[in-house]
């Protein structure tokens, strides 16, 4: 196993497997967590056929105790991540006016607490070394929040400014929080696909130390 890791929380179809590929393809190994386990080895194989050492580590993201036992499991396997991507969030449709408060904050909890959980956990082993990426999926709603989907849009908008929160205070230290804000509607073979949104993800992570972004927006 080689000794680069990057690991994403929230794998999936779409900007996950993208990810995963793009760092792949730089020689990382790749650590993915998600609640799906059969979809976690399904990437496993698709992965090991080109050549990638990949390993899955099921987790449910609206258990802060799930998230960290996934990614001790996979410190015990696989080195410490160089890189984290955090790729979770709850998609629901609702209006705020109907927005269940005890829904909002289920998906708070994913979309945002889940993020500083995951961030916290991979933290020790970057600050040691003075390197690192924690890199998060945002979204245009942070920006500009549409109504029926008030709930995540809530979630991208903490999300940034957590995000800036993290960049500004672990900068110095070596260690590069950003977020690539995806401001549009992915659709593949256009300019905003998931390989775009991948090699954003490679751009933030190659900047070199005192010359980090906090935000990369595509639209």
């Amino acid at each position: 196993m080689g000794s680069k890791v990057c690991a994403i929380v929230g794998m999936g179809a779409g900007v996950g497997a993208a990810v995963a590929r793009r760092f792949a393809a730089e020689g990382y190994c790749i650590a993915m967590i998600s609640r799906d386990a059969a979809k976690l080895e399904r990437y496993e194989h698709e992965l090991a056929a080109r050549g990638v050492t990949a390993q899955g580590f099921p987790a449910d993201p609206g258990s802060d105790e799930s998230v960290v036992s996934a990614i001790e499991v996979m410190r015990e396997a696989m080195p410490p991540p160089e890189v984290l991507i955090f790729n979770a969030s709850v998609p629901r449709e609702s209006a705020p006016s109907v927005l269940d408060p005890e829904a909002l904050a289920a998906d708070l909890r994913i979309g945002v607490v889940g993020a500083l959980i995951a961030a916290r956990a991979v933290l020790p082993s970057m600050r040691a070394i003075g390197q690192g990426s924690i890199l998060f999926t945002g979204g245009g709603l942070a920006m500009e929040p549409v109504a029926a989907a008030a709930s995540l849009s809530v979630q991208k908008a903490a999300l940034r400014n957590l995000v800036f929160s993290l960049h500004q205070e672990l900068s110095p230290a070596g260690v590069h929080a950003a977020i690539v804000t995806i401001a549009g509607v992915l659709r593949e073979g256009s300019l905003l696909d998931d390989a775009r949104v991948a090699d954003a993800f490679w751009t933030l992570h190659s900047q070199p130390g005192g010359q980090f972004s906090r935000e990369i927006v595509l639209s």
